[in-house]
């Protein structure tokens, strides 16, 4: 019997290293086509939301401001849907603690953000503490300002603002036609908040104080830029 076991043991170790290589091929290939997922999400979220893309530090949009139309919203979902499909075939089978909890994780964001789209969320992008007339208000303050590359930028980003308002009132109308708004006591606060912008005028904050390194004939041409966007 001890031969037997024996034998049978040497037989089973045998097998099972000469199938590791190939599994091992396997969980690796599958984690870097998980990988190429994740890299390929955010690159689109970047895309999708380039105000987020430059508070990470990332400048290649910097002249854009976010798309917030209802065609917008709709390809932002369209994009989660293809990704979490995508994801969801890649099986996690003998993948490492972190690699399965990366794989969870964002499978979990994303099928929150799909169930967020079907329940319209979207739908209501105004209230008291967050909207357009909050977040665009703290524009100067919210990109860098270093070179006159990034003062150009921002001339765009602040040429943009009329759009955003009018991508918002199509999706507070659609809203409106589905019974989405926020409460009436809490909305009434925003014209209020609105006033207040237009007494600090903000927007033209950043041409009180330039960089040592832009010349003083750039500092003039933004300068009447910035004010010719503002106004």
């Amino acid at each position: 019997m001890p031969i037997v076991f024996a034998a049978l043991l040497v037989a089973v170790l045998g097998s099972l290293v000469a199938q590791t290589p190939a599994q091992q091929a396997s969980v690796a290939a599958r984690i870097a086509a998980q990988n190429a997922i994740f890299e390929e999400q955010y690159q689109s979220d970047l895309k999708f939301s380039p105000q987020n893309a430059t508070a990470y530090g990332d400048y290649r949009y910097n002249d854009q401001l976010d798309q917030v139309s209802l065609a917008a919203n709709a390809s932002a979902d369209t994009a989660d849907l293809a990704f979490l499909a995508r994801l969801r075939a890649i099986s996690t089978t003998g993948f490492p603690e972190q690699d399965a909890l990366s794989h969870d994780i964002l499978i979990r964001t994303l099928t929150q953000r799909i169930a967020n789209y079907g329940f319209k969320e979207y739908e209501m992008p105004l209230n008291q503490m967050s909207g357009p007339h909050l977040y665009l208000s703290d524009l100067p303050n919210a990109v860098p300002l270093d070179s006159v590359k990034h003062y150009e930028n921002y001339i765009a980003r602040l040429h943009q603002i009329p759009r955003v308002f009018s991508q918002t009132e199509e999706v507070l109308r659609a809203g409106m036609k589905a019974n989405l708004m926020p409460v009436r006591f809490l909305l009434e606060k925003v014209p209020t908040q609105c006033q207040g912008v237009i007494a600090a005028d903000p927007f033209l904050n950043p041409t009180k104080k330039y960089p040592a390194a832009i010349s003083p004939e750039d500092q003039q041409r933004l300068t009447k830029a910035i004010n010719e966007a503002v106004n």
